[in-house]
């Protein structure tokens, strides 16, 4: 008896010496890859009221884009450990490598769409980007991505704005849009919020909010 008792206190040590399950974010059991091509992997992260994930490594540059803001503590594997409010439509550039874990300290569900940056596309020198037109306003810039805020109120257009590289277009609301690609037809759309699309193709277009809500997206455009 004694020897099987010295045995369970050997298994009991191993145990809490070993420290926490680290997985890689695309096993952590919130977070759900749901689009990927070698560009990007689109993650669909969901923390219920009171959750807390597992640690989770994220080892690729991302943007994490909030679809449904709250309170959250975060804890760095080994560091420390913060509380902070993030806002819906937020978005920010991460960069690699970190491993944390989240608890939702809201009585509502946080939502993200973390867009994984996984290439860049070959370089197009003599190509011009669009940046700040009416609606549609440049939040953040670096070597990688350009990120854009889309705010429409009801009936308000962008200014026509020209994509030439890759674009993944997250919507943070839900309702109806219009858009008016020049040498295309008007297309409405009705999304909802978390929905995303990406274009490769280069296109001048429009977009007008025909719902009866705000209209927010989130455009991150790689260089």
């Amino acid at each position: 008896m004694k020897a099987l008792i010295n045995f369970l206190l050997v298994v009991v040590l191993l145990f809490s010496q070993a420290g926490p399950k680290v997985v890689p974010v695309g096993e952590e059991p919130r977070h759900h890859v749901v689009f990927e091509n070698k560009y990007v992997r689109v993650i669909d992260a969901a923390i219920a009221p009171g959750d807390t994930t597992l640690f989770h490594t994220h080892s690729v540059n991302n943007v994490p884009v909030v679809i449904s803001g709250g309170n959250l503590r975060t804890e760095i594997l080994g560091g420390k450990i913060t509380e902070s409010s993030v806002e819906t439509g937020g978005a920010w550039f991460a960069p690699a490598t970190y491993t944390h874990r989240i608890s939702n300290l809201s009585k509502t569900t946080v939502r993200f769409i973390d867009a994984e940056i996984l290439s860049s596309p070959p370089a197009t020198p003599t190509a011009t980007e669009t940046v700040n037109v009416p609606g549609r306003t440049l939040i953040l810039e670096n070597e990688q991505v350009r990120i854009y805020s889309i705010k429409l109120t009801r009936g308000e257009t962008t200014g026509f704005f020209t994509h030439t590289r890759p674009v993944l277009q997250v919507e943070v609301t839900g309702g109806r849009i219009s858009i008016n690609q020049r040498g295309a037809s008007k297309k409405e759309m009705k999304v909802k919020p978390g929905e995303f699309h990406w274009t490769e193709t280069t296109e001048t277009r429009s977009i007008t909010s025909i719902g009866d809500s705000p209209y927010e997206a989130v455009e991150i455009v790689w260089k």
